[in-house]
Protein backbone atom coordinates (compact mmCIF):
# COMPACT_ATOMS: atom_id res chain seq x y z
CA UNK A 1 0.00 0.00 0.00
CA UNK A 2 1.02 3.59 -1.11
CA UNK A 3 0.52 6.50 1.19
CA UNK A 4 -0.72 9.91 0.11
CA UNK A 5 0.09 12.87 2.45
CA UNK A 6 -3.02 15.62 2.65
CA UNK A 7 -2.62 19.41 3.07
CA UNK A 8 -5.80 20.24 5.18
CA UNK A 9 -6.59 23.99 6.46
CA UNK A 10 -9.22 25.67 8.03
CA UNK A 11 -10.27 26.97 4.32
CA UNK A 12 -10.69 23.69 2.71
CA UNK A 13 -11.46 21.21 6.25
CA UNK A 14 -14.48 23.29 6.42
CA UNK A 15 -15.63 23.30 3.12
CA UNK A 16 -15.05 19.59 2.42
CA UNK A 17 -16.57 18.75 6.13
CA UNK A 18 -19.99 19.94 5.31
CA UNK A 19 -19.99 17.50 2.13
CA UNK A 20 -18.42 14.30 3.54
CA UNK A 21 -15.75 13.07 6.55
CA UNK A 22 -12.07 14.06 6.02
CA UNK A 23 -11.77 10.16 6.45
CA UNK A 24 -14.01 9.67 3.64
CA UNK A 25 -12.58 11.73 1.33
CA UNK A 26 -9.06 10.10 2.00
CA UNK A 27 -9.97 6.67 1.84
CA UNK A 28 -11.15 7.41 -1.78
CA UNK A 29 -7.82 7.57 -3.33
CA UNK A 30 -7.31 4.27 -1.98
CA UNK A 31 -9.42 3.18 -4.64
CA UNK A 32 -8.43 1.05 -7.05
CA UNK A 33 -10.88 1.38 -9.55
CA UNK A 34 -10.10 5.22 -8.79
CA UNK A 35 -11.06 7.65 -12.09
CA UNK A 36 -8.60 10.78 -12.74
CA UNK A 37 -8.41 13.09 -15.03
CA UNK A 38 -6.96 16.53 -15.42
CA UNK A 39 -8.37 19.32 -16.06
CA UNK A 40 -6.88 22.83 -15.82
CA UNK A 41 -4.78 25.20 -13.34
CA UNK A 42 -2.73 21.65 -12.22
CA UNK A 43 -6.57 20.63 -11.26
CA UNK A 44 -7.39 16.83 -11.28
CA UNK A 45 -10.94 15.25 -11.23
CA UNK A 46 -11.06 11.81 -9.35
CA UNK A 47 -14.02 9.49 -9.42
CA UNK A 48 -13.84 6.96 -6.19
CA UNK A 49 -15.55 4.76 -3.86
CA UNK A 50 -14.99 4.95 -0.07
CA UNK A 51 -14.11 2.63 2.31
CA UNK A 52 -17.67 3.06 3.50
CA UNK A 53 -18.89 2.36 -0.22
CA UNK A 54 -19.84 5.89 -1.20
CA UNK A 55 -19.61 7.19 -4.30
CA UNK A 56 -17.46 11.10 -4.51
CA UNK A 57 -16.87 13.18 -6.86
CA UNK A 58 -13.52 14.84 -6.15
CA UNK A 59 -11.67 18.10 -7.26
CA UNK A 60 -7.82 18.28 -6.06
CA UNK A 61 -4.33 19.93 -6.79
CA UNK A 62 -1.30 18.03 -6.32
CA UNK A 63 1.00 19.73 -4.76
CA UNK A 64 5.07 20.00 -4.60
CA UNK A 65 6.09 17.13 -2.82
CA UNK A 66 3.19 14.58 -3.91
CA UNK A 67 1.40 16.27 -1.19
CA UNK A 68 -2.79 16.27 -2.00
CA UNK A 69 -5.10 19.55 -1.40
CA UNK A 70 -8.97 18.73 -1.96
CA UNK A 71 -10.76 21.64 -3.34
CA UNK A 72 -14.42 19.98 -3.61
CA UNK A 73 -16.29 17.20 -2.54
CA UNK A 74 -19.75 16.09 -3.58
CA UNK A 75 -21.47 12.79 -3.80
CA UNK A 76 -21.42 10.93 -7.36
CA UNK A 77 -24.40 11.75 -9.94
CA UNK A 78 -26.25 9.22 -11.86
CA UNK A 79 -23.51 10.01 -15.14
CA UNK A 80 -20.96 9.90 -13.11
CA UNK A 81 -21.65 6.41 -11.20
CA UNK A 82 -21.54 5.35 -15.28
CA UNK A 83 -18.22 6.33 -16.10
CA UNK A 84 -16.86 5.12 -12.55
CA UNK A 85 -18.28 1.49 -13.69
CA UNK A 86 -16.57 1.93 -16.93
CA UNK A 87 -13.42 -0.27 -17.01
Amino acid sequence: MFYIEFEWDDGNEYKISQRASLEEVESAFYDSRKKTRRTFFNRYISLARTSSGRYLFIVYQRKAGGIIRVISVRDMNWNDRLMYRRK
